[in-house]
């Protein structure tokens, strides 16, 4: 729902790792909220439109399949998508499938008798039978074996399974959500997944974009991270040249990378608010060749940080080595401008006037 020419808010939940941020009811006092819980909002059109189509997904059976790079929140939508269900009274239940030891999965997703296999003493329930009446995750099912996999279709098709080691058929009221980080169409191609179950699982797809595609969400999920954190400490925010340095990197490791940065950031503040000196120079030294041998073979972000080296020295060039001069001209401060020149690792007295 588009509530004004560059903001969109959706209803949803927050989480450890927020899709976009998140802000309580009590700071829209005039919206009414079909979920009496939080708000999510984006400024990012693609991801708005992702957002609004969580309830008609929700209100749907059908199974869901969330694609999208590590770090960029499909259990938060997961989630969303059971919170807005006609299930959402029932469990939600998720399992990494990645995280399972080889030959463990399947007693986790279906569970075993006593007796089933050496070390089963007692009998125990899987997360099929923990999720009845409610929502099962199954994250990076990319990883599951192809012996899973044909077990995992075959619920999907009959909508029953047995225990390891049972002969009891057991009906499977569970609504599906799976969620991967690597192409399964791929995967398919290349025969480590199986076509069939591809299918079963591709019902509603949903394709959640990274976070460099959606910087405009930047500054929402950093000062949502910076009111989560703070704890005791109070944190008046980021000024803007921090900000610019945060928007500006390309977040391979998506939301929860940017969160766990926050955090770093908070600890470590000197001040009551953050700033470019604050960010880590691991993200503000993220690209320092001096030249792209092949400049439209590389990245945006990478002729963005290409730029804005050329765009500094240029500066101090023009204002012969003196910072004051040079920091006025380019709206920046003179404490921001010697930091970013010794993170990038140039040396301004170089361009003095002999």
């Amino acid at each position: 729902m588009r509530c004004s020419s560059d903001e969109y808010r959706v209803h949803g939940l927050e989480s450890v790792v927020a899709v976009v941020a998140v802000v309580g009811e009590r700071d829209h006092p005039r919206r009414l909220l079909t979920q009496p819980t939080l708000q999510m909002e984006t400024r990012n059109p693609r991801m708005a439109h992702l957002l609004s189509q969580l309830e008609r997904i929700a209100s749907s059976k059908a199974t869901v399949l969330l694609q999208g790079e590590s770090g960029t929140g499909k259990e938060v939508l997961a989630r969303s998508i059971h919170s807005w269900s006609s299930r959402n009274r029932g469990p939600f239940v998720s399992l990494n499938c990645a995280s399972m030891p080889e030959g463990v999965l399947e007693s986790e997703l279906f569970g075993h008798e006593k007796g089933a296999f050496t070390g089963a003493v007692r009998q125990r329930l899987g997360r099929f039978e923990l999720a009845q009446g409610g929502s099962l995750l199954l994250d990076e099912i990319g990883a599951a074996d192809m012996k899973v996999q044909l077990r995992l279709l075959r619920v999907l098709q009959e909508r029953e399974f047995e225990r390891l080691g049972g002969t009891q058929t057991i009906q499977a009221d569970v609504r599906v959500i799976a969620a991967t980080n690597v192409d399964l169409a791929t995967a398919v191609k290349e025969g480590t997944f199986r076509e069939d179950l591809f299918y079963r699982l591709n019902v509603l797809p949903v394709e959640v974009p990274p976070l460099r595609q959606r910087s405009e969400d930047i500054p929402l999920l950093v000062n949502h991270f910076i009111s989560k954190i703070e704890g005791g400490r109070r944190i008046e925010g980021i000024d803007e040249e921090g900000m610019r340095a945060l928007k500006s990197y390309p977040w391979p490791g998506n939301i929860r990378q940017l969160e766990n940065t926050i955090e770093r950031m908070v600890v470590l503040a000197q001040g009551s608010g953050l700033s470019l000196d604050d960010v880590p120079a691991d993200i503000l030294n993220w690209r320092q060749d001096e030249d792209l041998e092949d400049l439209g073979g590389g990245s945006y972000w990478e002729a963005r940080a290409l730029f804005e080296r050329r765009f500094l020295r240029e500066a101090l060039q023009r204002y012969n080595g003196i910072i004051s001069h040079a920091a006025d001209a380019i709206g920046m401060s003179r404490k921001n401008l010697y930091s970013r020149l010794e993170h990038l690792n140039i040396d301004h007295h170089t361009y003095r006037a002999r």
